[in-house]
């Protein structure tokens, strides 16, 4: 028999969304919550490994309702009209969710409205809620979270860089590629946005994530389970009493990235780096002004986190060193020349984010943009800003 096609979230709950981002204060109060969620879990979001419990209970997810000020009986009775709503079993479960629901269709309303950035950051606050990563997580790990050291070792000697995690270097990273993907590959899903649909979108990117985090744990409890194997390598020891593992690239990465993100926050603004990126196109006082309404705008932390993490791990991938060090001549040398492999993702990521930062910065830039030189110039010198920031943090 087949399924009666109903068209109830999209008639009922979409329409409440648009009516909500209308207002200017609704919109900056969704902009807040999703910024205090991401803060709140950046050390676990931003780790190279994917071993910590992530927590997003009812409780926090109860926050979206407030904010866009629509009722939950109002999803609740939504979902209840839906074909699969009075189906006691039906799978996948979340359908069933009413923040997943509302959350899914805030989703749609950035994605019809192409609004990139804010697209990306609801589907992040979507796949790192309840019941996306945390869930998937928990049923991957059910008895205790995973041992550093073990996943560690796993990231670094068995996941090539076609996983994720390897190649993203962080879990925000990895979760970030597939949701992008996610979205890509289902955009009519979105427009056409029937009951059905929503299912399906929930399944797909529950899927993503649960195949996403199945690969880790399969190698994980490999080399878990086969310590006899692991112990071959002489660098490392497994004796709780007498441990030790190389320091390795991931690890690395991360410590390099936590003191850089320190320092610029903790700092400010650094007038003698200022100059060492200024040129003829841009002063050292403009240079400041730009870095200033970066780093002074609360919400641009995750992506400082994310722009400095990128130009870490893009510099330890392609360099020949094996004493990998950002403290290195060659880390700064390497951020500012123009790259022959432009169009890799990383690199066009950080290219997109100094671009949005320099495009709000409501500075010079922004009547001074039109002339390719000048435009070159602001983007090296926030490049530069940042790398000899990362290199002066971690010497």
């Amino acid at each position: 028999m087949a399924v009666k096609e109903t068209e109830s979230i999209k008639k009922v709950i979409y329409p409440q969304i648009e009516e909500a981002f209308k207002s200017t204060k609704v919109k900056k109060a969704y902009k807040d919550l999703l910024n205090q969620f991401m803060t709140q879990r950046s050390e676990e979001l931003y780790d190279t490994l994917p071993c910590s419990r992530l927590i997003c209970g009812e409780e926090e997810m109860d926050k979206l309702f407030t904010v866009l000020n629509i009722k939950k009986e109002d999803v609740t009775n939504a979902i209840l009209a839906t074909y699969y709503g009075p189906m006691s079993n039906f799978n996948p479960r979340a359908a069933k969710h009413e923040f997943t629901v509302l959350c899914l269709s805030v989703l749609r309303y950035f994605v019809l409205k192409k609004d990139k950035q804010m697209a990306e950051l609801t589907m992040l606050y979507l796949s790192f809620s309840g019941k996306f990563y945390p869930s998937i997580h928990y049923r991957s790990y059910p008895v205790t979270v995973p041992v550093r050291y073990v996943m560690e070792y796993v990231v670094n000697n068995n996941l090539s860089q076609k996983y994720d995690l390897a190649s993203y270097g962080s879990v925000i990273g990895a979760i970030k590629s597939v949701g992008t993907t996610w979205m890509t590959s289902y955009n009519n899903r979105f427009k056409n946005y029937s009951d059905e649909d929503i299912v399906y979108l929930i399944q797909q990117l529950h899927s993503r994530i649960g195949s996403f985090m199945i690969n880790i744990a399969e190698e994980y409890y490999k080399v878990y389970e086969e310590k006899d194997v692991y112990m071959n390598y002489t660098s490392d020891s497994l004796d709780p009493d007498n441990y030790h593992l190389a320091d390795s690239d991931s690890l690395k990465a991360q410590r390099y990235a936590e003191a850089a993100v320190n320092y610029i926050t903790t700092y400010g603004v650094n007038y003698k780096i200022c100059e060492a990126c200024s040129d003829s196109n841009i002063t050292p006082n403009e240079v400041r002004a730009v870095i200033e309404s970066i780093i002074n705008r609360r919400e641009n932390i995750l992506e400082i986190k994310e722009l400095i993490s990128l130009m870490i791990v893009t510099y330890f991938a392609q360099t020949k060193n094996r004493e990998k060090n950002v403290s290195d001549i060659g880390f700064i040398s390497y951020s500012i020349i123009a790259k022959p492999n432009a169009k890799q993702k990383e690199l066009v990521r950080q290219k997109e984010i100094i671009e949005n930062w320099l495009s709000e910065s409501g500075t010079a830039y922004l009547r001074r943009r039109s002339r390719d030189a000048t435009r070159n110039s602001y983007e090296k010198a926030v490049k530069l800003y940042f790398a000899l920031s990362i290199h002066n943090a971690n010497r």
